[in-house]
């Protein structure tokens, strides 16, 4: 249970980040002045070792930022972010290599995304066998 309220404590922030600077009399201007408002796309990726997110112990943990530009601390903003807009925002439709083989060791990787991309709140979790399993299946996204 601490471990959900931490993740969700964690993507408040983010999305506070995100939403806050931009006030309602803001937006006024840059529509007037005819600049193009976008969605925010700003989301917190977490990596643990695990069966399901509550038993979990994450492990790693990065933001990943993609509107108005790539950025965060993710390794690879930019390539994440093409993947992402690729798979319209389907953290299940992401693609990986699926000709690299993978061991049949079961040691389960817990992977989440939590924020908001295109304007829409995410809230993704899936399992993996392992780990060769997550790299394969996920791209870029979760490789940090």
């Amino acid at each position: 249970m601490r471990t959900l309220l931490k993740r969700a404590f964690i993507c408040g922030l983010v999305t506070a980040a995100t939403l806050g600077p931009l006030t309602a009399a803001q937006a006024a201007e840059h529509a007037e002045a005819g600049q193009r408002l976008y969605a925010p796309s700003a989301l917190v990726l977490t990596m643990g070792q695990g069966e399901d997110v509550a038993s979990s112990t994450p492990l790693r943990a990065t933001t990943l930022t993609c509107a108005p530009t790539p950025g965060g601390t993710h390794p690879a903003p930019q390539r994440a972010c093409a993947e992402l807009r690729a798979a319209q925002g389907e953290f299940d439709k992401l693609g990986g290599d699926e000709q690299r083989p993978c061991i049949k060791i079961y040691d389960p990787v817990v992977v989440t995304a939590q924020g908001v991309w295109e304007g829409r709140r995410v809230d993704y979790a899936r399992t993996f066998p392992n780990s060769c399993v997550m790299q394969t299946e996920s791209d870029s996204v979760f490789a940090f």
